[in-house]
């Protein structure tokens, strides 16, 4: 029998480079306030796809969207939300993190877009509701949009700058020292926070087709004005969007943690460090008297308790468990985990608990002595991991990118005394 001994971490501060924006207000007596805003660069299109032929002034309108799925969002749906967006005035800085305070970036007093908006769809017209599905009759997927009308002088500019110079265009770094990014804050409104898994910015121009029509049982042609409409730009990885979070913890779960209890929340939340056993595991392996022995493997699953609240909140979707020593280093260049000094689980709801499954080759080095006792201390995190299948007919599933986790508010008290390590191997004693 092993012991895992740990304790809850305060983590204010973590990197929140996204293709996700979190945006609202959110208060819950068991978690605790949530507020969210978010700035962003902007990846241009290389081609506007407007034709030349058609004259700036036959441009029409400019429109944001703010893209998120039916269940891309905490609280209550029909909660009244205004938000703001402001155009920002210098270049954000790459070292960005969820404390950025965008004072100075933007000018308070000129909002470029205001809109008042919930997250229900009772709103919408039958027909808009049911455009905005997607997906497959396999896997259907339904989204909703929060649409923001933007100058149309704005419009005007941009499509004249990509005449006058289309190399603005060309790069996100030529187009970020032409257009910033905007700044998007929570105006008014609170008990909601969408979660936008897209972003755009679509321009819509008039153009003049010639069409035939009968009239009098005639043909006749004639000319008709149309509208049409392209993407100008996006967010997308190769541009800077980040999350403006601020996360005071409750009452609740401060008391909690006070009792001894290991809590993990997010986003910028509580961690957990833990001190793994690895020095009563190599004991037990050096007291087995094998003089031939094969390592097979090493797992720890940690059972989680969720916490009471009336939001719907959950445990985390995936936990880090990463050397301590290794924690920043981890984040800052965006390393995955290898299985030798970081590991990774999901969270299996039937059994409520995290099966980190590979820890054979940290154990391995621990037996040969190449590690320290630092290395013995972990750190559990809240994050957000990405996959990919490789293989047709046995598939292996690898880990592509490992990022903390903001999509959405969680917590969830990891119950360490009923940890359990599995550590096994095979042995063979030889006789002289």
């Amino acid at each position: 029998t092993f012991v895992v001994t740990g304790h809850s971490i305060y983590n204010p501060q973590i990197k929140t480079k996204s293709l996700t924006q979190l945006i609202g207000n959110l208060s819950i007596p068991e978690y605790g306030d949530l507020s969210c805003s978010f700035v962003t660069q902007f990846m241009p299109a290389e081609s506007l796809n407007i034709p030349d032929s058609i004259p700036l002034e036959d441009i029409k309108s400019m429109r944001l969207r703010f893209r998120f799925s039916n269940m891309s969002f905490t609280g209550d749906s029909l909660a009244p939300q205004q938000l703001k967006i402001y155009r920002l005035t210098k270049q954000l800085p790459n070292d960005i993190m969820n404390d950025f305070d965008p004072t100075g970036y933007y000018n308070p007093n000129s909002p470029i877009g205001i809109k008042s908006y919930t997250a229900s769809h009772l709103g919408m017209a039958d027909k808009v509701y049911k455009g905005q599905y997607y997906g497959d009759n396999f896997n259907p997927t339904w989204e909703r949009a929060i649409w923001v009308d933007l100058p149309k002088e704005f419009a005007l500019n941009i499509v004249k700058e990509y005449r006058d110079n289309p190399s603005t265009f060309q790069t996100p770094s030529s187009f970020s020292e032409y257009f910033h990014g905007i700044y998007v804050e929570p105006y008014f409104g609170n008990g909601l926070v969408v979660d936008i898994t897209n972003t755009e910015v679509i321009t819509y121009y008039n153009y003049t087709r010639k069409v035939t029509v009968v009239e009098n049982d005639q043909s006749i042609t004639k000319d008709s004005v149309m509208t049409d409409s392209v993407t100008l730009f996006c967010v997308s990885p190769e541009i800077i969007s980040s999350n403006n979070i601020k996360y005071n913890v409750s009452d609740n779960l401060k008391n909690k943690i006070n009792e001894g209890q290991t809590i993990v929340s997010a986003p910028a939340g509580y961690n957990v460090e833990i001190t793994f056993p690895t020095k009563e595991i190599i004991e037990k392996y050096v007291l087995s008297n094998a003089n031939m022995s094969v390592v097979n493997n090493l797992t720890i699953s940690i059972p989680v308790e969720n916490i009471k609240n009336d939001y719907g909140l959950t445990p985390p979707p995936y936990l880090l468990m990463v050397k301590s020593s290794e924690v920043d280093k981890f984040f800052t260049e965006n390393i995955i985990p290898d299985g030798k000094s970081s590991f990774w689980a999901s969270y299996d709801e039937s059994s409520q608990s995290y099966n980190f499954t590979s820890m054979r080759d940290y154990i391995i080095q621990a037996i040969k002595g190449t590690i320290e006792e630092d290395d013995y201390q972990f750190t559990i995190i809240p994050v957000q991991i990405t996959t990919d299948t490789q293989g047709t007919y046995e598939t292996t599933t690898i880990v592509t990118k490992c990022t903390p986790f903001i999509s959405r508010p969680v917590m969830g008290r990891l119950i360490l005394d009923k940890a359990k390590i599995k550590f096994t191997y095979s042995k063979q004693n030889l006789r002289k």
